[in-house]
């Protein structure tokens, strides 16, 4: 793989685009990762060839400035909530995607990686969803015309840093009851070190052009298989309440209504179809062995002895 001159990673302060800016650097001569807290952000900065820029990606000159030179972007941008009108689905997943798609056309980018969701539809109920899905068939049927781009869509994504697992861990260590909705929804989740590595191994694989392709673990999972699976890395017990499908879109209601919206009917409508697939890239570490890992201090611990050990340190 030849080095590329300019990486521009949108999201790049995030799970996902930290990972990639990390293993793209010896392949970059400069990587540009734009955003609003410079200051909250300061461990990128030891990653060699990496500029953190102070730009808000929603405004379109902005994004133009951002691209010029680029020979490769990618778009980790996404929220699971809405949280107010300016941070909607709507305006954060499409019509961002909409101001890319155009920057890249003016300034010639040959080369686009986009991070979306299994299950994106256009068609579908949920706001989260359809959102994905609407940006999906842009860049498929107007941004594919100028440029080569890949569509990843990963199903729950883990590793030390996710949304998902620490969320859940989080909430585990203080609720001695927790009622659990749609406990049956399934899920196929991808280790973050998989998912990265494919889309750096696709960024010059010519018959991922023009192309979105699902990402997903190795195994699947039910919700309640999921939360069992990080009481067992917390090393420690709780009791799971399953709710049935009435009581699980009325804590959805309840709970969206309160600070954090720990889970809104957005989620609830996605909880509804199964995020699993068996076609594209799957992954083939196991979250069994991982998420104790990060979520154990114990096993925290352990890991730091080993790794002190191992650099010489007493």
């Amino acid at each position: 793989m030849n080095k590329f001159s300019k990486v521009v990673i949108l999201g790049g302060t995030g799970f996902i685009g930290a990972q990639l800016a990390s293993k793209l650097s010896h392949k970059s001569k400069k990587i540009i990762i734009p955003t609003r807290n410079i200051e909250s952000n300061s461990g990128l900065k030891m990653i060699p060839n990496l500029e953190i820029a102070r730009i808000d990606v929603k405004d379109e000159r902005s994004i133009n400035l951002l691209f010029k030179d680029a020979d490769l972007v990618i778009n980790t941008v996404g929220i699971l909530n809405e949280l107010n009108e300016d941070n909607s689905f709507d305006k954060i997943h499409y019509q961002l995607t909409k101001k890319i798609s155009q920057s890249i056309k003016q300034n010639k980018v040959k080369r686009y990686l986009h991070i979306s969701s299994l299950n994106a539809d256009p068609k579908s109920i949920g706001k989260y969803l359809k959102s994905k899905g609407k940006a999906e068939d842009f860049l498929l049927s107007e941004t594919s015309s100028f440029c080569k781009i890949t569509i990843f869509r990963p199903s729950i994504v883990f590793g030390e840093s996710d949304s998902f697992f620490n969320k859940f861990a989080t909430l585990l260590k203080f609720l001695p009851i927790f009622p659990l909705a749609c406990p049956n929804a399934k899920f196929m989740p991808v280790y973050v070190e998989d998912l990265t590595d494919f889309m750096i191994s696709a960024i010059n694989t010519i018959d991922t052009y023009g192309q979105k392709i699902d990402v997903t673990g190795p195994n699947e999972y039910t919700f309640r298989e999921l939360i069992d699976q990080t009481l067992m890395a917390l090393n420690t017990r709780r009791i799971i309440i399953p709710l049935n499908n009435f009581l699980s879109r009325l804590q959805a209601r309840v709970f969206e209504k309160l600070p954090g919206k720990l889970f809104t009917m957005d989620n609830y409508q996605s909880l509804q179809i199964d995020s699993c697939s068996d076609e594209g890239f799957k992954g083939s570490s196991s979250l069994e062995d991982i998420i104790p890992q990060y979520l154990n201090i114990k096993t925290k611990q352990e890991r730091f002895e080993k790794l002190r050990k191992k650099s010489g340190r007493k």
